[in-house]
């Protein structure tokens, strides 16, 4: 019964795949405000031995597995093993920060062979958009000429002169005497079997473990002077993906409070929306580092825009904030389409939310509320569309081009994902039209399940998230072909 559904559904998928693969983003997106030098290295046994080997101080066996630290201060090289190690051993993402020089002069001596490429999740999402044929503009408080030149000749920057605002090609915008923020990125393959001396770890999944470190003038908000400016810059895009937000803290590097710098935030947003009122938000999460702030935090950035998105570990951390303990202890103790569904939901609520889009390996879980007043169907195919962007992306690294689509759109999605739609819809007693539809009506939302690319031994897993996100709001928003 299974495999005959399986064979259906593959059928009915392809079909939907091919289709919007042939989609095209005519929407103009902006992106803020994090953007920075990402510098990758792909984790093996041969690398991490070497460190051993170079480090006689470090005792493998006292490198225990940890993978609580998310969004932690990372200080030495014990606890940056510690916490690689453990999230490799559970095939998860994490985030830490650090604000050592020495851990980052061991990091260069200790990874010779690493690369550096245009990271933060603003840059990442302005350079897909622009790889995609479509127009993008990014703003950053830091750009460096080292940063600058990684961006697409046509990506866009506002630049201020004279008290007015234009959009330049944003590598004529950049500052000599900008910091450069730079974020090392360490990945990790599927099968990978890492062994130090008696430690044994083998990763169940490819992703990767981001270290950040946090400049003091990376601010993540507009300037003073730019704050007049903004209705014209809305005026001058459709879609705005923000983040950042989880570098605010008490007391931020520009001397305002919390408070101060939130307030400022929505004013923000309210004065890009000024300029145009159909400007549409999203917001993609990453943990705070102060996480009694959190919440506070996520439920202003929710009430001001329309979507947000989120990966199956992080929502974890969303469900403590909100104190949403059952669909926490239900995730936790069985992770699948339908405990994601139940968890997201809630959310989407609390932070009064259009859309929320949770990105898994292998299926999509995206609730809209239904004054949303994008389709369900659009929505199935541009969650579709972001899954060939991404395919493509983990099958060629750097990012997606717009000619290669039609390839992605040949390629099947996971068995995953249909199993994920078999299972939720006989948790849920839905009709067997939903295998085929993914979409499933409820009171004042609408829930879909999509199944989604899995590319064997992905080239790259950074920026993923982002996206699938982006690619996916972007398309919504753009003139059906």
């Amino acid at each position: 019964m299974v495999d005959s559904r399986m064979d259906k559904m593959a059928a009915s998928w392809a079909e939907k795949v091919q289709k919007a693969a042939l989609q095209k983003i005519t929407s103009r997106m902006f992106t803020a405000f994090n953007t920075n030098v990402d510098v990758v290295v792909h984790v093996n046994n041969e690398n991490l031995n070497r460190i051993l080997t170079e480090n006689p101080h470090i005792k493998a066996e006292k490198l225990a597995q940890d993978f609580s630290r998310q969004a932690d201060l990372i200080e030495t090289p014990e606890n940056f093993l510690t916490i690689l190690l453990g999230a490799m051993g559970k095939g998860k993402s994490l985030y830490a920060l650090t604000n050592s020089d020495d851990l980052l002069k061991w990091l260069d001596k200790s990874f010779p062979e690493a690369k550096e490429i245009l990271g933060g999740q603003a840059g990442i999402v302005a350079n897909q958009i622009s790889s995609l044929n479509a127009e993008a503009v990014v703003y950053s408080r830091l750009l460096p000429p080292k940063q600058a030149a990684l961006f697409n000749d046509d990506v866009l920057a506002p630049k201020i002169e004279d008290g007015q605002l234009s959009l330049e090609p944003v590598k004529t915008v950049a500052r000599s005497t900008d910091q450069c923020k730079i974020n090392w990125i360490f990945e990790y393959g599927k099968g990978i079997t890492v062994k130090l001396g008696g430690l044994t770890v083998t990763t169940p999944r490819a992703n990767r473990v981001i270290l950040a470190t946090r400049p003091s003038e990376a601010i993540m908000s507009f300037p003073d002077e730019m704050m007049p400016l903004l209705p014209k810059l809305g005026k001058e895009i459709d879609l705005a993906f923000m983040a950042g937000y989880h570098y605010i803290a008490e007391k931020n590097p520009d001397g305002r409070s919390y408070q101060e710098f939130l307030d400022k935030a929505l004013e923000e947003i309210a004065n890009l929306r000024q300029g145009n009122p159909n400007l549409a938000f999203h917001y993609e999460y990453v943990p705070m580092k102060a996480r009694n702030l959190e919440a506070k935090t996520l439920a202003a950035i929710g009430d001001a825009i329309e979507s947000f998105g989120i990966n199956e570990n992080e929502i974890k951390l969303v469900l403590d904030d909100f104190n949403f303990t059952e669909e926490k202890k239900a995730l936790e103790a069985s992770e699948r389409a339908f405990t994601l569904y139940k968890a997201a939901l809630p959310i989407l609520r609390k932070m009064n939310l259009m859309r929320l889009h949770v990105h898994n390996l292998g299926y999509y879980v995206v609730i809209i509320s239904k004054s949303y007043h994008i389709s369900p169907e659009r929505c199935r195919e541009a969650c579709l569309y972001a899954s060939c962007v991404n395919a493509l992306k983990a099958k060629y690294g750097g990012f997606a081009l717009a000619e290669k689509l039609p390839e992605a759109g040949q390629i099947p999605v996971s068995e995953i994902g249909f199993k994920q739609l078999i299972g939720i819809k006989e948790e849920m007693n839905l009709p067997e039209e939903f295998l085929e539809t993914g979409i499933y009506e409820g009171e004042d939302h609408y829930l879909l399940v999509v199944p989604a690319h899995v590319i064997p031994n992905p080239v790259s897993t950074v920026g993923m998230g982002d996206t699938i996100s982006s690619t996916s709001f972007a398309l919504e928003y753009s003139k059906e072909r």
